[in-house]
């Protein structure tokens, strides 16, 4: 609806005052119930206005002062109204006609429309943030897949230098991920721990790795201590950018390992966008689970 009131609505609101209102109760319950103040219809008192005038002088004054959305709720009570509110005294195929007449001229509820159009402003700003949310994600994994590379590319580093990089990538990961993380921190007993996160039911403790060549048992030997002197809900996930040997990935598969392990190939599949965290957990847990496999390739689901 523009502003100001169209002349043929207002005409029809008019005649509806009088046709589908009998009692004065009625009618001044139907103002309050579309927004119109007391203050308001009360200078038009009964005995020296009719219903017709009343209707008249509110939408004249509303209409001066702007007040679109009180219009709108008294038009939106016309329009839903399908026969005279006090029928038992007035004309009620009269009521009906004019009433119909009204909805077709209207065209739609302006509430209803109004609802409307906020739903669809609410979704449009809702994929617009999406897209603007997604490029940004994109964008952020993009630069972690570059630093990931050059991380690799370079011998201008020491293993241990490596490895902490690598640790706070990963965890710049989680955050992307939207996963509750804590980065790395003492036991009270001052046991180092990489770090830990949430996924699904589980308690994750994490344990990163850089080094020349695969990781040994012993690595796995000390992270699998830690894991097993916390609550049964605690699993670890050990990263190890150059893998693991098949000594150590045998040791600790098949009875109830509680250790997840992922490559510097899984991350790459990651980082570059083939495939979400989410997706590469699920898969290694699930081959745990069912097959006691801690060492699942995350080329695997690609493949697939």
């Amino acid at each position: 609806m523009a502003q100001q009131l169209n002349f043929e609505i207002k005409e029809q609101m008019v005649s509806l005052a009088g046709a589908c209102f009998w009692f004065w109760n009625s009618f001044h319950s139907f103002l309050e119930s579309s927004g119109v103040r007391s203050s308001l219809y009360q200078q038009y008192p009964k005995g020296t206005f009719n219903k017709y005038e009343v209707m008249r002088n509110i939408l004249r004054v509303l209409d001066e002062n702007r007040e679109t959305e009180t219009i709108k709720r008294l038009v939106s009570n016309f329009y839903r109204l399908r026969n005279a509110v006090d029928p038992e005294k007035l004309d009620t195929a009269r009521a009906r006609q004019l009433l119909e007449q009204f909805r077709e001229t209207v065209g739609d509820d302006p509430i209803e429309a109004a609802i409307k159009e906020r739903q669809r402003e609410k979704t449009r700003a809702n994929y617009e943030s999406s897209v603007e949310s997604k490029a940004a994600r994109n964008k952020r994994l993009s630069d972690l897949n570059k630093q990931f590379q050059e991380m690799a590319g370079t011998n201008e580093l020491t293993p241990q230098q490596r490895g902490f990089k690598l640790e706070s990538l990963f965890f710049e990961l989680l955050h992307l991920e939207e996963l509750e993380h804590t980065k790395p921190y003492r036991t009270p007993g001052r046991e180092q721990i990489d770090g830990h996160f949430k996924f699904e039911k589980f308690d994750y403790l994490v344990e990163v790795k850089w080094i020349q060549g695969q990781t040994k048992q012993p690595a796995l030997s000390i992270f699998d201590g830690k894991i097993r002197g916390k609550a049964q809900s605690t699993r670890g996930l050990f990263l190890a950018a150059e893998g693991f040997d098949d000594t150590s990935i045998n040791k600790f598969s098949g009875d109830a390992p509680r250790i997840v392990l992922m490559t510097g190939e899984d991350l790459a599949l990651i980082l570059d966008g083939s495939l979400p965290l989410f997706d590469v957990m699920k898969a290694k847990i699930d081959a745990i689970v069912r097959y006691g496999e801690i060492n699942f390739g995350a080329r695997n689901i690609v493949v697939a």
